[in-house]
């Protein structure tokens, strides 16, 4: 059976985040080949992407068929299917690799699929807006997820809230999707959904499907909270460059997972804006206009830089800051008392 190599691994790069890093599950680690798709299952999500011209049920380990494709020159491979495995040839490269024709991974979890329904078009951009808001604290398993409701999409991690407003009303119910596969989805161009039985599922123009496990919880009304009355401030307009040279020291802590932390202190006619990491520290300052009482929050660089690109004012509220744009809202805790600098 001759295979277009760069058709196989585009497929194969479609489902490798729904692969898991240790073989908890039997297969976990494999690609799994369900007549003309591949698919990949780590319990928590599931990918499964068409591929042109292939008709076979098995299971092939991950690394060992995607690291060899990655080496092969040719542009078409041939492919043999045997009893206990594949052969692959490429020009006068020969390997076989491991074929298990039962497939193991428990993929009927996933469940029937339900009707395909269009998305609203803002519904990837709040994903994208949202799910750096989330929380990474197991023991509130609601804010490690992203609320997806019938007109918003919100998340929060206590001390912050993002709402973000949809365009058109979101088809089917509210469900909340965690925050560790919105960050895989978010990579696709996904335009429709559908629902299932504890799962939510995505489809691309492409024809990906991507599914992802959901909460049955229900996420805290945050209405009270984004509302805020205050003064507005400015940001200096090089905020984003000095946010940028904080990015290098920016704390990474387990609580913050991967998502790059600065500090902002505004008091006395300046503002401060700080990061520091195991590597070092940083610190810098710049004159604005403001004479109220000190205020002090931490709060995701990148967000920050992404926000500035638009507009460079908040509003400073009794307890708490206020951006807000169109169609969403974030609004951040100040520090405690005891937790300000000196």
């Amino acid at each position: 059976m001759k295979i277009n190599k760069a058709e196989l691994q585009e497929a194969l790069e479609k489902v490798k985040p729904g692969l898991a890093n240790k073989e908890l599950i039997e297969q976990s680690t494999s690609f799994a080949f369900m007549g003309d798709r591949v698919v990949t299952y780590n319990d928590e999500i599931s990918i499964s992407h068409p591929v042109k011209g292939l008709d076979v049920k098995g299971a092939i380990k991950a690394q060992a068929l995607y690291e060899f494709l990655n080496k092969v020159k040719k542009d078409e491979i041939d492919i043999e299917w045997e009893e206990n495995q594949v052969i692959i040839k490429a020009g006068r490269s020969k390997a076989g690799i491991v074929f298990e024709q039962e497939i193991k991974l428990p993929i009927e979890e996933v469940g029937e699929i339900g009707k395909w329904k269009k998305l609203p078009m803002k519904f990837l951009d709040a994903l994208k807006f949202c799910h750096p808001c989330c929380s990474r604290d197991m023991s509130r398993p609601v804010l490690t997820c992203v609320s997806v409701g019938k007109e918003s999409v919100e998340a929060s991690d206590s001390f912050q809230i993002v709402s973000y407003e949809l365009d058109k009303k979101m088809p089917g119910g509210e469900f909340l999707i965690p925050a560790t596969s919105v960050r895989e989805l978010v990579k696709y161009e996904i335009t429709e959904v559908a629902e299932g039985e504890s799962w939510i599922h995505f489809r691309t123009e492409e024809g990906t499907i991507f599914s992802s496990r959901v909460l049955s919880n229900k996420f805290p009304d945050t209405s009270k909270h984004l509302e805020i009355d205050g003064i507005e401030f400015r940001f200096p307009k090089n905020v984003d460059q000095i946010l940028e040279r904080a990015r290098v020291f920016s704390e990474k802590e387990i609580s913050a997972g991967d998502i790059p932390i600065a500090t902002i202190n505004i008091k006395n006619g300046r503002v401060k804006i700080s990061s520091e990491n195991e590597h070092g520290w940083f610190e810098e300052e710049a004159r604005v206009k403001y004479e109220g009482r000190p205020v002090i929050f931490s709060v995701g660089i990148d967000f920050l830089i992404n926000l500035f690109s638009r507009l460079q004012t908040c509003i400073i509220g009794r307890d708490k800051i206020g951006f807000s744009g169109e169609n969403w809202k974030h609004v951040i805790a100040m520090l405690a008392e005891d937790e300000k600098e000196n």
